[in-house]
C-alpha cells in the first residue's frame, strides 16, 4: 500500500476527501477527514499546521465528468485497450458505451489537453487562528508611534528605561590600583550590572508579548470578553511560564472551547423544543420573540383569570369595569376600590419548634404567617395571663403581645375556641 493510500495516524485506508498537511517538517503527511476533525497531533504533525483537501468530486473537461471518473476511465483504457467500449461502460458503471467513446476520443485523442486545466486556490482562513507576534532580537518598529507611549521606533529603545539614573551613581569613578575605595566601586560595578540585566529581562518580555502596541494588545483581549473574561485575569500571572506561541494558542482554544458549549447548548434547547433544522430553529426564535412581546402586554383576560381564584376580588374587579363602562358613556361615578390581597400560607415546616405544635396550630401559625417558636412565646404568655387574673379580654392580649392588631385577634380567638383561655 502507498503511502498516499493511508492515513499516516489511524492506518487506515483513506477516502476522498482527506487532507494533505502542507508544512515543510511533515513531508506531505495524509490525513483522514475522521482524524483531522479530532484535531490529533502526532509525531512533528501538529494541529495548526497548513493543510489542502484533497478531492476528485469537481469537474476537469466537461461539467457530466468528475475528475475521478476521468482517472478511473484512464486506468481501464489501460487495462481494456482502445475500442473494448462494453467492458469499459461495464468497469465504469457510471457512463455508457458511448458516453465513453465520444469523451475518450474527443479529450485523450482528437484534441488532447498538453496540461490540466489550472483552478485557482481559494483564500481562507483556518479557524481558530492564534495571535501570533513576530519576534525578533530588537523591540518591534512600528511605522505608527503615536499610540507608543515613550518607545523610539527608529532608535527601538524606550526614553524612560528601568532604574532611569543608575547611569549617575557609576559616572564619576575612577579606578585606582592604590585607592583603597576600590572594592566598593566594584561593588557599585555589580550593581549596575544587575540593573543591565533586569532591564535586558523587561525589553525581552515586552518584546517577545507584544505589548508595545497597547491598543492592539486591548483589541486582541477584547474578543475575550464574552466567554473567557473570568479566566483572562487569572491566567495571566502563568504567561511567563511558556512561550508567547504557546500561551497564545492556549487562550484560543479556552475560547473556542466555550463559544462550542454555548452552541452546542443553544442546539441542546433547540432539539428540547422539536427542531431539527436550522430554518426551523430561525422560525422558532421569530415566534418566540412575538410571544414574549404579547406577553408582556397586560390585557382584560390576564386580569379576569387573575381574579378568578378569589370571589370577592372577581366582583369587585367586575365592578370596577362596569363603572368604567358608565364612565365611558359619561356618567360619574366612584370608583370602588380593589380588594387588599392576602398574603399566602406561611411555610413553617422547616422552622424551629414545628415539632411541637399540634395540626391546627400548625394551619393557625402558617395563616397569621407567625413562626413556630414566636407562637409558643406568646400562647404561654396569653395562657399565664388569663390563670392569673381568671379571664383575659382582646384589650389586655393586646396589650400583652406587641403585634400585628390583626394576627393578635386571631390568635386570641383561636385560643379562646380550643378552651385554652376564657374572657368571663
Amino acid at each position: 500500500m502507498e503511502e498516499e493510500h493511508y492515513c499516516m495516524n489511524c492506518k487506515c485506508e483513506l477516502r476522498k476527501p482527506y487532507i494533505v498537511c502542507k508544512a515543510e517538517v511533515c513531508h506531505s503527511m495524509t490525513i483522514c477527514v475522521h482524524c483531522f476533525s479530532k484535531g490529533v497531533i502526532f509525531g512533528v504533525h501538529q494541529n495548526d499546521h497548513p493543510y489542502t483537501v484533497c478531492r476528485t468530486d469537481f469537474p476537469l473537461f466537461e461539467q457530466t465528468w468528475t475528475a475521478e471518473e476521468e482517472t478511473t476511465l484512464l486506468d481501464i483504457m489501460s487495462d481494456c485497450g482502445y475500442g473494448n467500449w462494453s467492458d469499459v461502460a461495464h468497469r465504469l458503471r457510471t457512463k455508457s458505451q458511448s458516453e465513453c467513446q465520444n469523451h475518450y476520443n474527443k479529450y485523450f485523442i482528437d484534441k488532447p489537453h498538453e496540461d490540466l486545466p489550472h483552478f485557482k486556490e481559494a483564500e481562507r482562513t483556518v479557524y481558530p487562528q492564534p495571535i501570533v507576534y513576530k519576534l525578533c532580537d530588537d523591540p518591534p518598529r512600528y511605522p505608527e508611534n503615536n499610540d507608543l507611549s515613550g518607545y523610539m521606533a527608529g532608535r527601538g529603545d524606550f526614553t524612560i528605561e528601568y532604574d532611569n539614573f543608575m547611569e549617575l551613581e557609576i559616572k564619576h569613578l575612577d579606578f585606582d590600583e592604590e585607592d583603597e575605595d576600590s572594592k566598593m566601586q566594584l561593588g557599585v560595578l555589580d550593581v549596575y550590572y544587575d540593573c543591565m540585566k533586569e532591564r535586558w529581562k523587561r525589553k525581552k518580555i515586552v518584546r517577545d508579548y507584544g505589548l508595545i502596541n497597547i491598543p492592539k494588545v486591548q483589541v486582541a483581549s477584547r474578543r475575550y470578553n464574552y466567554t473567557i473574561k473570568d479566566l483572562i485575569d487569572k491566567l495571566r500571572v502563568f504567561i511567563t511560564l511558556v512561550s508567547p506561541d504557546e500561551y497564545c494558542k492556549y487562550i484560543e482554544a479556552i475560547h473556542y472551547e466555550r463559544e462550542l458549549k454555548h452552541d452546542i447548548k443553544k442546539l441542546q434547547s433547540r432539539r428540547e423544543n422539536g427542531m431539527t433544522s436550522m430554518q426551523q430553529s430561525k422560525m422558532y426564535h421569530i415566534l418566540n420573540s412575538r410571544r414574549n412581546v404579547v406577553k408582556s402586554k397586560r390585557h382584560l383576560m390576564v386580569d379576569l383569570l387573575s381574579h378568578l381564584k378569589d370571589e370577592t376580588s372577581c366582583q369587585t374587579w367586575l365592578q370596577r369595569q362596569a363603572v368604567l363602562d358608565n364612565m365611558s358613556k359619561g356618567g360619574l361615578v366612584v370608583l370602588p376600590n380593589a380588594p387588599r390581597k392576602t398574603a399566602p400560607p406561611l411555610d413553617i415546616s422547616s422552622l424551629p419548634g414545628y415539632e411541637k405544635l399540634g395540626e391546627t396550630e400548625q394551619e393557625i401559625c402558617a395563616n397569621i404567617r407567625l413562626v413556630p417558636e414566636a407562637y409558643i412565646e406568646f400562647r404561654d404568655s396569653l395562657i399565664n395571663e388569663c390563670k392569673k387574673n381568671g379571664c383575659l379580654k382582646l384589650g389586655q392580649a393586646r396589650s400583652l403581645i406587641k403585634i400585628d392588631v390583626n394576627k393578635t385577634r386571631k390568635l386570641y380567638d383561636f385560643l379562646l375556641t380550643n378552651g385554652m383561655i376564657n374572657k368571663e
